[in-house]
């Protein structure tokens, strides 16, 4: 709860959510004053407190909006809640300017995520760091470090700057820049990135880059970048709110020009008060939202639902999303017609205390080949090479062709061809060598998900046109792990600022997009998107705030639910419109033949609105087009 109102604190505590609580409240209490049969003008002196609590700042609105001769939505609010007010219907005006204003709030909520998205990714750099300077080591804010500073980085802590590592040696995960889905070994002369996480080993780094000029500062002011000029969404309502308010008021005047009869031109305004027309929308988006939320798609608001239905390519992170971001053993060679399971069992003794990602693929490996690993006599970790252990005597060494030559191992003539076929097939090769002899070589890659190919199918089949596979990694990888799902189309080694220009090419090439995407390094492209959809239990904290759905389960088959969802959410707004429309036609033509008196107007006028609540409501619980 407390981390909640940090979050969202400047929007619980801001004016417009206090007048839309109150309008909440307000029309709660009428409506059980209204069934408890309280005296007429108790219930509705509350419901015209809602009207006027809810209702004021969009008519004022409307009014600016008819000055700077922008006619929208608001104006369309405005005629309902003052028509309703006029003809009785006291409960149905503080309704609409709730629901207006409710759908306000929303959008709001999702802005704070976003600023909160900023704050997470300047926590990813230390506030002191460890830096040498005449030959000793002092721990300094990061803000007086300053290009060419000598920063120590140890094992378990967040690197501080851009630079290059001028002595050391370690294993850094740079997933949160990069989304590599291996730790990368950092030795003399390597690049290094600020808030990238040095999992074993020391560095020393020459500073290149500190502050906003580092990869990750970029990564920020992408993210702020793309949140302030991200294209504000023309909303269906918006489109028929310039033509329909001003018809209906030229109708009812011509009516009245024409007859001479008031109740005729009263009429005509009953029937034609957009009540239906209004609600058309925020009740289908109300439904379309809570319909994602049963199944663990969240949906930050009534514009991103919007947005998504309209969605005409697709753009997915690798790591995290397509796969597990968990390696696993996919391939053994062996030399000198070893065992596959001797080579395992080999690198399972050197590994079994190793806390390194790729030992607990050999490890899980190894449990499921049912190999009892005894513990090693001895063992230590080669930082950015891998990992030496002792048993009876024999040195055992898992880890880079490195490590194997600085110990003086044989290497077989056929390991240069072996470990060219590893790394074209997209896989991590670890050399495993005992007593001096290479006895093969074990090749990792990350774990892609089972039903990947299903929901790249699915996707296909909800309309999307064009999808992209955008990662980080090698080539080699890239292509491995798109020809496994189904994606023809892939980029491999982009920076996160990269990624968000391939976004870019597709929006001016036409397409509406949507990016799927989990890690720290999405967030800036998630911001891009016109839709951003990040991965619940997998993905980070930044890449849900930067998001505009988040799926609570890391189900990638909910990501075509999502889009599907919002087709159908769109479809219904529209059946909506079209029937409110084609209704208060109907209404207006019988009202100006004096078929319809005021009295039956206003019963004719409820019935319209009603019916688009029914219609909405069917949203809910609709199965028939998402997989169950």
């Amino acid at each position: 709860m407390i981390g909640f109102w940090k979050r969202y604190r400047e929007v619980l505590t801001s004016k417009e959510f206090f007048i839309t609580a109150t309008t909440a409240l307000l029309l709660l209490v009428s409506a059980i004053l209204s069934l408890a049969g309280t005296g007429y003008w108790v219930h509705t002196s509350v419901a015209l407190a809602a009207v006027a609590v809810g209702g004021t700042s969009i008519v004022i609105s409307a009014i600016g909006g008819i000055f700077h001769r922008q006619m929208n939505v608001d104006e369309l609010v405005s005629i309902a809640i003052i028509a309703s007010v006029i003809f009785g219907e006291y409960l149905s005006a503080g309704f609409v300017a709730f629901m207006m204003l409710f759908g306000k709030i929303l959008e709001d909520f999702t802005a704070a995520r976003a600023k909160t998205a900023l704050e997470d990714l300047g926590k990813l750099v230390p506030a002191i760091v460890c830096v040498r300077r005449d030959g000793e080591d002092c721990s300094v804010p990061i803000e007086q470090v300053v290009p060419g500073d000598l920063v120590i980085t140890k094992s378990g802590e967040r690197i501080a700057v851009d630079g290059a590592v001028v002595s050391g040696q370690a294993s850094v995960n740079q997933a949160s820049i990069t989304g590599e889905s291996m730790p990368v070994a950092k030795t003399k002369g390597s690049e290094v990135y600020a808030g990238t996480l040095n999992e074993m080993g020391v560095l020393e780094i020459k500073t290149t880059k500190v502050g906003d000029s580092t990869t990750l500062g970029q990564m920020m002011h992408l993210v702020e970048e793309a949140e302030e000029n991200r294209a504000p969404i023309v909303r269906i309502a918006d489109r028929y709110a310039k033509y329909f308010t001003p018809v209906i008021l030229l109708v009812a005047g011509g009516v009245y020009a024409v007859t001479r009869n008031v109740n005729a031109a009263l009429a005509v305004l009953i029937v034609a008060c957009p009540c239906a027309l209004v609600i058309a929308t925020p009740t289908a988006i109300i439904a379309g939202v809570a319909n994602g939320a049963r199944r663990g798609i969240l949906i930050k608001g009534g514009a991103r639902l919007e947005a998504a239905g309209r969605v005409t390519a697709v753009a997915i992170d690798k790591t995290g999303t397509i796969t597990l971001g968990e390696p696993t053993v996919v391939k053994i060679a062996t030399f000198d017609k070893v065992a596959e399971r001797e080579v395992l069992e080999y690198a399972s003794i050197a590994e079994k205390s190793s806390e390194h990602l790729l030992g607990k693929a050999i490890m899980n490996k190894a449990k499921e080949q049912g190999l009892n690993t005894p513990n090693a006599d001895e063992f230590h970790v080669v930082p950015g090479q891998g990992a030496v252990a002792r048993l009876n005597d024999k040195l055992i060494m898992v880890g880079t062709e490195g490590l194997l030559r600085d110990n003086h191992v044989n290497l077989p003539v056929s390991l240069a061809a072996t470990l060219s076929s590893l790394e074209a097939e997209g896989l991590t090769p670890l050399l495993v060598a005992s007593s001096g002899r290479t006895l093969g070589v074990i090749g990792v890659a990350d774990t892609v998900r089972k039903e990947m190919s299903r929901a790249i199918q699915n996707l296909k089949s909800s309309g999307v046109k064009k999808i992209v596979m955008m990662t980080g990694d090698s080539p080699e990888i890239a292509k491995r792990v798109a020809s496994a799902v189904g994606i023809e189309e892939w980029q491999a080694r982009l920076l996160p600022q990269q990624k968000v220009e391939g976004i870019k090419t597709m929006q001016r090439d036409g397409y509406s997009v949507a990016m799927f995407g989990d890690g720290i390094n999405d967030a800036p492209a998630l911001a891009q998107a016109d839709v951003g959809v990040a991965m619940g239990i997998t993905g980070t904290d930044i890449a849900m705030d930067t998001a505009d759905i988040v799926l609570v389960k890391d189900d990638v088959l909910k990501a075509a639910d999502a889009i599907n969802l919002s087709h159908h959410t769109l479809k219904t707004i529209r059946q909506n419109i079209v029937f409110a429309l084609f209704f208060n036609l109907l209404g207006i033509g019988l009202a100006a033949s004096g078929i319809l008196l005021p009295i039956y107007a206003a019963i004719f006028h409820n019935l319209g609105s009603v019916a688009v609540v029914v219609n909405s409501a069917r949203l809910v619980t609709a199965k028939n087009f998402i997989r169950k």
